[in-house]
């Protein structure tokens, strides 16, 4: 006869706990932005983050594909509407592109829980049933199978927790900045990504022409983010009065996971406004065009453009 114990949690004095073949010390509570403090202590995040509906469906989903005969590609997650949502941003194919570069980052670590869940699922382990796939992780791993499904559970809760607070997952992002001052725009481009990424050079066009811009990452990440950045200050761009758009710049960065866009834009000329939109094709798109004003008929269409006041350094001196 075997008997069966629930696993505690031992609290020491000094604030640490402790669980099966880990040992843990609370500084607080673990911060949700930073996606190392759940690739770190999972099980402990797990610990301190209440539930709530959207964890609860993601934990759902996550556990049906365990139970499905694999997830082996996209076609696998249509029926995951929250995963599809919140980690595709509405697309299977970049919800099923996530799990692959998840399992990628977590790779280095063959007892890692995440790995374990991924594994489990079906991007690697072989079988049609999850019995099948756990007595495979168990035999590549040298455990046994009670030990597998262990591993997996928590890697599942790991992950809902991660998605539920829509940590970024390693994910891309971009700044793109348009400053506009007399016939002038000063479009700048900054990407910033992990350091374990794998990437392509982003394709930009200016006015529909193609650009020639070769962007290199920094060798160091940055301290804060772990992220390195690429930047790129284009040159100046004369606005077109008379066309549809007065400047319009398209950025293409095509990325495992899909970046993340931010748009800035200063316009000293108040007729003018900046509008930024994004495409399921990688395609990131600004343009300047003219704007109106409330309560009027209609916005002078007329140079001149309105210029910022002049530096200091730039105004000429009289003698």
């Amino acid at each position: 006869m075997f008997r069966v114990f629930r696993t505690l949690r031992m609290v020491r004095v000094d604030g640490s706990f402790e669980l099966p073949g880990r040992a843990f010390r609370r500084s607080g509570t673990p911060d949700p932005r930073n996606f190392r403090d759940f690739v770190a202590r999972p099980s402990a995040i797990i610990a301190t983050v209440p539930s709530d509906p959207l964890r609860t469906q993601l934990l759902r989903e996550l556990r049906a594909l365990r139970r499905s005969e694999g997830v082996r590609s996209r076609s696998d997650l249509v029926g995951s509407e929250a995963l599809t949502r919140v980690v595709g941003m509405g697309s299977p194919d970049q919800a099923f592109t996530t799990l692959v570069d998840m399992l990628k980052h977590h790779g280095a670590d063959p007892e890692g829980d995440i790995r374990a869940y991924l594994e489990t699922c079906g991007l690697v382990s072989v079988g049609d049933t999850l019995e099948k796939r756990l007595r495979s992780y168990a035999e590549a791993h040298f455990v046994d199978e009670r030990t597998a499904r262990r591993r997996s559970d928590r890697g599942a809760e790991a992950l809902a927790t991660i998605f539920r607070d829509e940590v970024l997952f390693f994910r891309p992002w971009g700044h793109l900045t348009i400053y506009q001052t007399g016939p002038l725009v000063f479009p700048v481009i900054a990407l910033h990504m992990d350091t374990g990424s794998e990437w392509r050079e982003p394709a930009v066009w200016i006015n529909d022409e193609l650009q020639d811009l070769p962007f290199e990452f920094d060798d160091a990440p940055n301290p804060e983010t772990g992220y390195v950045r690429a930047g790129w200050h284009l040159t100046p761009v004369v606005l077109r009065p008379d066309a549809k758009w007065l400047f319009k710049i398209d950025v293409e960065w095509r990325m495992g996971v899909w970046p993340q866009w931010v748009l800035g834009a200063q316009l000293a000329d108040n007729r003018l406004v900046a509008k930024i939109q994004t495409q399921r094709n990688f395609m990131t798109e600004a343009t300047v065009t003219w704007g109106s004003w409330p309560g009027h008929d209609g916005v002078p269409r007329t140079p001149p453009f309105a210029s910022f006041p002049a530096a200091p350094a730039e105004i000429i001196p009289t003698d």
